[in-house]
């Protein structure tokens, strides 16, 4: 008995003082729990040291500078070194590059016609007809395929989308890459034979 109530003396002044030195480093007690919290920080504030580094001021510049700094020590995937370039998926891009040539072609054309009254220009049919036939004979093929090979691969690439598009052909992929194949090879010949008897 006289063990236990030793030890529970003991047990009391521990908390005792536990209590009175908690109690020393918050003086008064809060009235608002925001209140207490400020307190503990202004006491730890005054017992702990100064910072003596001075402040870096940071101005637009230097946080552009960072920002740049940042951007420059990112990771870049190794997107295109590590694909493996299949038929259907260079045929999807040159479907949407072939329609910007050909769109674009025909707005430049079409906005140079407009203004080639005012800027001196004579761009009618019998004066395009006599600068393609001054041409020499390469250049003149060359520049019917450049202008061929595009329209025909458009349109039979376009064919290919809409039936893709019901579901039929992606029973395989080794359909699938036939088609993307046969339309490669279609729209050259197609644009040979225009070229030729164009």
């Amino acid at each position: 008995m006289a063990g236990s109530t030793q030890k529970n003396m003991m047990l009391t002044q521990k908390a005792s003082s536990m209590f009175n030195r908690r109690r020393a480093t918050v003086a008064s007690p809060p009235i608002t729990p925001v209140m207490g919290l400020a307190w503990q920080q202004q006491v730890r504030m005054q017992t702990t040291n100064p910072i003596t580094t001075p402040l870096r001021v940071i101005t637009a510049e230097s946080a552009q500078e960072g920002l740049a700094n940042q951007r420059l020590r990112r990771p870049v995937a190794p997107h295109l070194s590590i694909y493996k370039w299949q038929v259907h998926s260079v045929s999807s891009a040159m479907e949407r590059n072939t329609g910007l040539l050909l769109a674009g072609g025909l707005y430049l054309f079409g906005t140079s016609y407009l203004v080639a009254p005012w800027l001196g220009w004579d761009l009618s049919s019998a004066a395009l007809v006599a600068a393609f036939g001054s041409l020499p004979v390469a250049a003149n093929v060359a520049l019917k395929f450049f202008v061929a090979w595009p329209f025909t691969f458009h349109l039979f690439n376009g064919i290919r989308y809409l039936v893709s598009s019901t579901g039929y052909t992606l029973n395989s992929k080794s359909q699938f890459i036939k088609i993307a194949w046969a339309v490669v090879g279609s729209s050259a010949s197609a644009a040979v034979g225009l070229v030729a008897y164009g």
